[in-house]
Order: C-alpha cells, then structure tokens, then sequence
C-alpha cells in the first residue's frame, strides 16, 4: 500500500481517493471550470473598452502569475497541478496576444506565437509533462506554419530538442512520434526556403525526393530499435515502422498514374537538387541498416536498399525514358505491397497491417475503375463491393482472434 501511494501521488491520487477517479467526474468538473471561464470572458469582452489600460495589463498578468503559481504549488506537493497549469499556458497566451492589441504591437503577428510557445518550454521541461509538451508543440507548429512564409524558422529545432527531451523523461511513445512527425514537417519548410531563398519558400518536387529518403529511414529506424528491452523504446519503433509504411502507401497511390508521375519527374533539377542530396542522406543510411536487419520482410529491406538507386535514376535520367516503365512498376508495387501487408497481418497478428492491405487493394481498383471506366452507375456498384470486402474482411479477423468463438456463444 506504501509503494502504490507512492506511485498514485504522482497522478494526484491516492488509493485512498476514489470519491471522484471516474472519468465521468472529471469531464464534467472540466466543462464546468470551461463555462466558468467562458462568462468570465464574456463578462471582460462586454466591458473591455471601459477598462483602462493599466487595469487590463494588471488583469491579464496577474491571472496568468495565479494560474501558474498555483499549478506549481500542488505540482511540488504532489497534486493534481498539471490542469492549473495547462490553463495558465494558455492564459499566457491570450495574455500575450490582448496585449499587443491593446498597445498595438502588430508589425509581425508570428512573434507572440514563438513567446507563446517559449514561455510553455520551461513548463513542460521542469514538471516534465507530455501534455505540456504537446501543447508546446502545437503553438511551435502554428508558429512554424506562420513563421515559414517570412524567414527559416531555425529556432524550431529549440522546440524540438525540448519535445525530445520531455518525452525520454516521461517514456513517451505518442511524444516521441509526434515530435518526428513536427521534425519532418519542419526540414520541409527549410527545403522551401532553399529552393525559394532570399525571396519566400518554393514548394517543388524535390520535396517528394527527401520525403520518400526520410520515409524509408524512419521505417528501418523502427525495426532497428523493434528488439529493445525498454518498453517505450518498442512502442514507438512500432508506431514509427507504422505510420512510416502509411507514408509510404500514400505516396504509392499517386505515382500509379502516368500523368503524375511525368510530371514529377519532368519537374526534377537533376543532380543538382537538394532534395536529392537530403533524401540521399537519409535513404544511404536506411540502406546500411536494412543490410544489417535480417529481421525485417525481405520485400521491405529490397525497397530500403533500392530507395538510393531510384533517387539517383529519376533525377539523372530523361524523364520520357523511365515515365511509362516506372509507372508500370509502381502498380506493381502497390499490388504486391497490398498482398505482403494482408499476409503479414495475417500471420503475426497484427490487424493494422491487415486492413491496411484490404484497404489499398480496395482503393487501387476503384482509382483504375474510375479511370479507365468512370461511369456513375458502375461507381456505386464498386463503392457497394468495397463495402461488402470490408466488412467480410471485419468479420473475418474478429473470428479468427482467440477466444472468439467463446465469445459468440456468450
């Protein structure tokens, strides 16, 4: 009992405390304290040209001190600090954004987006909090988005390294991916101000060229670290192998047309773009560790190893050479991507790898149906067999899982 309180108290709980634990409690304390701030400001936006200035700074600052001085205090007594704390960041915030309104500091908006997400950064390294740590994230990325159509955003990577950080402490899985995913999203924009610099970020196809680099080394990286003996270390190779081999199907799905893919190749810069050269930096290493892994399925480690290759033989080659061939084997690819990704859920049990097969075998007939036929009539029909493979698909895995005739006859 000692040892399980100890635990609990890091939750703002106790074993002890189970008057209000249900979640139900809490959701309703919540939109009670939400409706309690809403009228609040209601209440100071009816009334807020009345006030006088200093009284509106005062206001503003001194409820974002309150908020946050009493989520640290019963964080350091080990209560439930984190939901003051929360509230604080965003009181900070709109304090933020209400002061430059009322002493009009406009001239560059993204700036109270960066502070915003600076002043959160100590918060959620020093109570290492994922929650913070997400909300970090979320305000770094809207100033990224924002940010990214003036300058490079470089301190991003602060953002970043802080995310990182957060997530090794509290053994995050979700933070770690999340903090990858806002990393990519990140290296994409710097891309954009290469191809677009001193003037504004340029989007173009070299972008394509580092994300299938990028996708193919998240992939290895996550089988690499598969065989770890730390929990969170394998939940995010998981997720990390996951959400890359989604990547990797999304981008398949509009290269099987012939249009699409003359016009991305048409579109290259030759050796001398940087997307080739930082997909290359990434792609050379995935190459390396798919050598090394004999674990992974041998079509995976065959498409790592050959992802350096491509890159090279679409950017050195005339694009009406390799247009209609390529196209033809990216078909292909998906075909037997689809058929691998339902015989590996199948036989290691794993149901995201099964409807993800079902899934882009489903979606590859349909976008060939629509254009080679494209009628309204034969549409429907091919929507309804979707429906119908899906669902025999969803009855099929819920009877072949342990326990499942059990279960029908209960």
């Amino acid at each position: 009992a000692e040892q399980g309180n100890r635990i609990l108290a890091r939750y703002g709980t106790s074993l002890e405390d189970s008057g209000d634990g249900s979640l139900a409690y809490k959701v309703l304390v919540g939109i009670a304290l939400l409706f309690v701030g809403m009228a609040l400001l209601l209440l100071v936006s009816a009334n807020w040209e009345d006030i006088p200035r200093a009284v509106r700074m005062l206001g503003l600052v001194g409820t974002t001190l309150a908020l946050n001085g009493i989520g640290v205090y019963q964080h350091l007594k080990r209560e439930a600090g984190l939901g003051w704390l929360f509230v604080g960041c965003i009181s900070y915030g709109a304090s933020i954004m209400l002061i430059a309104q009322i002493y009009h500091l406009g001239e560059h908006y993204p700036d109270g987006l960066f502070y915003w997400a600076l002043g959160i950064t100590p918060m959620a390294v020093l109570v290492r909090s994922r929650v913070l740590a997400l909300l970090m994230l979320a305000v770094a990325m809207l100033w990224l988005l924002n940010e990214g159509k003036f300058s490079p955003p470089w301190q991003m990577l602060l953002f970043i390294g802080a995310a990182l950080g957060v997530a090794r402490q509290v053994r995050s899985a979700g933070l770690n991916v999340v903090t990858v995913a806002v990393t990519v999203s990140w290296l994409n924009i710097l891309l954009a101000w290469f191809y677009g610099y001193p003037w504004r970020p340029d989007f173009d196809t070299g972008h394509f060229t580092m994300n299938m680099g990028l996708l193919a080394l998240l992939f290895m990286v996550g089988h690499r670290l598969a065989p770890s003996e730390d929990a969170h270390i394998r939940r995010t190779a998981t997720l990390l192998s996951l959400w890359s081999l989604r990547g990797y199907l999304i981008f398949l799905v509009p290269f099987t047309f012939a249009d699409a893919f003359e016009a991305y190749l048409r579109e290259l810069q030759g050796f001398a773009d940087a997307g080739l050269w930082l997909g290359l930096a990434a792609a050379v290493p995935a190459g390396w560790l798919a050598i090394r892994d004999s674990a992974a399925h041998p079509l995976s480690r065959g498409l790592v190893m050959g992802v350096p290759l491509l890159l090279v033989l679409f950017h050195g080659m005339q694009w009406e050479a390799i247009a209609i061939p390529m196209t033809i084997m990216v078909n292909l690819l998906a075909l037997v991507s689809a058929i691998v990704l339902i015989q590996q859920g199948l036989e290691k049990g794993f149901s995201q790898y099964f409807y993800s097969g079902v899934g882009l075998l489903l979606l590859l007939a349909m976008i060939r149906y629509v254009d080679l036929v494209g009628d309204y009539v034969g549409g429907a029909v091919m929507f309804l067999i979707a429906a119908a493979i899906l669902y025999s698909a969803a009855r099929y895995w819920r009877d072949r899982q342990p326990g499942a005739g059990e279960k029908a006859d209960e």
